[in-house]
C-alpha cells in the first residue's frame, strides 16, 4: 500500500522535473580538468553537502558562488548537488569533474545529488545506488555512493562520496547500517588493498552513536578517522571524512576543519544547512 500511494504522489512531480536530473548519458562521464595537477606533496579534501534541491531550493546563485570557492582545494566530495547543477562550473575553471546524475528509476524525482570535483586527472568512475533506502523522505531520490579514480604522483587515489538515510534511529537506522555494510564491500569490489582510499560524505549519523555504527564500519573497512588522530572529533556531526594510506600514497592526515566562514550556513548569503568539512592530507606519510 505504501509504494502505491508513493507512487501516485512522484508520479505528476517526476514528470514536471526531468531536467533535474541533469543529461543521464553523460552520468559517471569523466570531465577532465583543463590543467590536471601531476604532482602534489600535499593537497586538501572537502566533503559538502550543498543543499541544491530542486523546487525547495534557489539552487543557481547558490551552485555559482560555490562552484568558485571550491577551486581553492584540490579534491571536493558533493552530496545533494540535484538541480542546477551545471551552474558549479560557470565561474570554476580548474576542475574536471563526475557525477552520478542518473536517476535510478522513472518513480525517483532526482538522481544522487553525487559528484566529485578534482584537481587531479580522473581515470574512470563507478557507483552503486543504495539496496535499502529508509523512511519516505530518502524514496524521492537515488541514493547510493560514487568513486572516482584519480591519478597522483604516478599512482592511484580512489576517492569516494556518499549520502546515507535520512531518518531517526527506529525509522532509518537499520537502512544506514545495510547502506554502510554495502559502502564496505563497494569499497572492497573497488580498491584493492594496496590503493590509498579516502571516503567522505553526509553519513547522517555521529561518531558518539550508541550502536557505534561508524566506529564498527571503520574497522571493518579498515578506514582512519582523521578528525580523531587530530584530537579534534566533534560529537555532534554527520559530515565526514575517512581514508586509509596505500602503498604508493602515504597519505597522513595534517589537519581537519570546518569552512563556516567560507561558506555561510545562516543569515541572508546561507549557501546550506551543511558547513563543508576540510582534511588536508600529506603524501609523505609518518
Amino acid at each position: 500500500m505504501l509504494k502505491r500511494w508513493f507512487a501516485v504522489l512522484v508520479l505528476p512531480l517526476s514528470l514536471l522535473l526531468p531536467g533535474c536530473s541533469a543529461d543521464p548519458g553523460k552520468s559517471l562521464v569523466p570531465v577532465q580538468p583543463r590543467v590536471p595537477l601531476e604532482r602534489a606533496e600535499e593537497f586538501a579534501v572537502v566533503s559538502y553537502n550543498i543543499q541544491a534541491r530542486p523546487v525547495l531550493d534557489s539552487c543557481k546563485w547558490k551552485s555559482v558562488r560555490i562552484g568558485e570557492r571550491i577551486q581553492n582545494w584540490e579534491l571536493v566530495g558533493l552530496q545533494e548537488t540535484f538541480s542546477a547543477h551545471s551552474a558549479l562550473m560557470e565561474k570554476n575553471t580548474l576542475h574536471g569533474e563526475v557525477y552520478f546524475g542518473k536517476r535510478r528509476h522513472w518513480l525517483k524525482l532526482v538522481n544522487s545529488g553525487l559528484a566529485v570535483f578534482s584537481r587531479f586527472a580522473i581515470e574512470s568512475a563507478d557507483a552503486e545506488y543504495f539496496e535499502e533506502e529508509g523512511s519516505l523522505e530518502n524514496r524521492f531520490g537515488s541514493k547510493g555512493v560514487l568513486m572516482a579514480r584519480l591519478k597522483l604522483n604516478g599512482t592511484v587515489l580512489d576517492f569516494y562520496t556518499t549520502h546515507l538515510a535520512a531518518g531517526s534511529p527506529g525509522v532509518s537506522g537499520e537502512a544506514r547500517i545495510h547502506e554502510l555494510r554495502q559502502i564496505a564491500a563497494f569499497i572492497r569490489r573497488k580498491s584493492p588493498s594496496e590503493n590509498a582510499v579516502i571516503l567522505c560524505g553526509d553519513f547522517n549519523l555521529t561518531l558518539k552513536s550508541k550502536e557505534n555504527e561508524l566506529r564498527n564500519f571503520l574497522k571493518e573497512t579498515g578506514l582512519r578517522n582523521p578528525s580523531a588522530e587530530l584530537n579534534c572529533e566533534k560529537k555532534t556531526f554527520i559530515d565526514h571524512v575517512f581514508y586509509r594510506p596505500g602503498k604508493d600514497l602515504p597519505l597522513k592526515a595534517l589537519s581537519w576543519d570546518v569552512l563556516k566562514n567560507e561558506f555561510p550556513v545562516s543569515g541572508r548569503g546561507a549557501l546550506s544547512d551543511h558547513a563543508p568539512v576540510r582534511v588536508r592530507f600529506s603524501v609523505r606519510g609518518q
